[in-house]
């Protein structure tokens, strides 16, 4: 019966994606047209600041970016300086392959569904509760609205989800740490996150606590970060030869995301009534927020359990994890929920469990920790 339950789950993930897609073939279908996004730009605010009439999103920022990048073996400070270029470079090999900007978008949407599914399997042993939470995430409004814009956050969602996931491999086989760190390095030259600092702290705490002998590995591996960050600058260098200036170009990245506004609290706002303050001010309603959102967040936050730290430690360190990302969340951001998107899969994998163990507590009376539920 739960292999038959599992397999329906997983065929109406497929079926809702498939209709999806055929509704909305235009996104994908539709070839790219470097001329008008090229004028889009020119007379954006990005090129003549106040003087400009129009606008340019940022699903056509990138996607021009990208294109210049790859096809005109472009200067990644030339365009967007204001992230790192890889996300970016992957578009433009969207548009080099399919001709489109937002087909890659499916295969992340499908990597990031199936990373989802290994984590929830990692850490409970459950099929059942894996693909319920991966199909979960598929039906989510906002990670579907994503698959129609060529932006960075699915690509970001990925790298961060996948460097999470070899992480916890590589408490138990050290080797697992050179991909997280691949992964995290990918992640972080995909979008300017400076808070990957205080995770790289956190995850070095928890590897001293359950690798201590082999502390060594995890710096050697760290160092992963940087070197994938300065290759993918590589055409940065080829037009500005010089150390100093990419310095230079840093200092004038983190001196744009300076001035972007930090509204403490709004992300609880936006969760619980589906509306937060935007950068002018105003109370504006989310349209991609659905009731999902606010009950996974309660009972993910309220999953913690003494068993997590008991038989489930790995799942005490992802909870922990989640805590210090919505603090971040909290104080230092302007709360808008995508940017919640790297640990939404990780919210719903813990709101799923927490719904099964209340399940099994107030039904049978006690958790079966290991193994899937009778």
């Amino acid at each position: 019966m739960r292999k038959i339950i599992w397999c329906l789950i997983f065929i109406s993930i497929a079926v809702r994606l498939i209709i999806f897609l055929v509704l909305h073939n235009n996104y994908f279908l539709r070839p790219f047209d470097p001329v008008y996004f090229g004028t889009l730009y020119s007379e954006s605010q990005y090129v003549l600041g106040d003087l400009s009439k129009g606008g340019i999103g940022d699903d056509g920022l990138y996607a021009y970016a990208g294109y210049h990048y790859v096809f005109n073996r472009g200067n990644v400070a030339d365009i967007n300086f204001e992230h790192p270029p890889l996300g970016k470079y992957l578009i433009g090999l969207s548009i080099l392959i399919f001709r489109n900007e937002n087909v890659i978008n499916i295969i992340y949407f499908i990597l990031i569904l199936l990373v989802t599914y290994k984590i929830a399997i990692f850490l409970f042993h459950n099929d059942l509760l894996a693909i319920i939470s991966a199909a979960i995430l598929s039906f989510d409004p906002l990670i579907n609205d994503h698959l129609l814009r060529s932006l960075l956050d699915l690509p970001f969602t990925l790298f961060f989800l996948t460097a999470l996931y070899m992480f916890l491999k590589a408490l138990k086989k050290t080797n697992y740490l050179y991909l997280s760190f691949f992964f995290w390095g990918a992640a972080f030259a995909t979008k300017f996150f400076p808070f990957f600092i205080i995770i790289y702290l956190y995850l070095l705490v928890i590897f001293y606590l359950f690798q201590k002998k082999k502390i060594f590995s995890f710096i050697s591996a760290s160092l992963i970060v940087p070197v994938f960050y300065l290759v993918i600058h590589i055409s940065f260098f080829i037009y500005h030869p010089s150390l100093l200036e990419f310095i230079r170009h840093k200092k004038w990245m983190v001196a744009w995301w300076r001035g972007s506004p930090i509204i403490p609290g709004n992300i609880l706002r936006n969760i619980f009534t589906g509306q937060y303050i935007d950068s002018t001010g105003k109370l504006t309603r989310d349209h991609l927020w659905s009731l999902l959102q606010p009950v996974i967040f309660f009972f993910s936050v309220t999953s913690v359990r003494k068993s997590f730290f008991g038989k489930e430690k790995t799942a005490g360190i992802v909870y922990i994890f989640c805590l210090i990302f919505i603090v971040y969340m909290l104080f230092l951001t302007n709360g808008i929920f995508k940017y919640m998107m790297p640990v939404y899969p990780l919210l719903i994998i813990l709101a799923i469990k927490a719904v099964s163990d209340y399940y099994m507590i107030f039904f049978h009376g006690k958790i079966r920790h290991k193994g899937s539920y009778s």
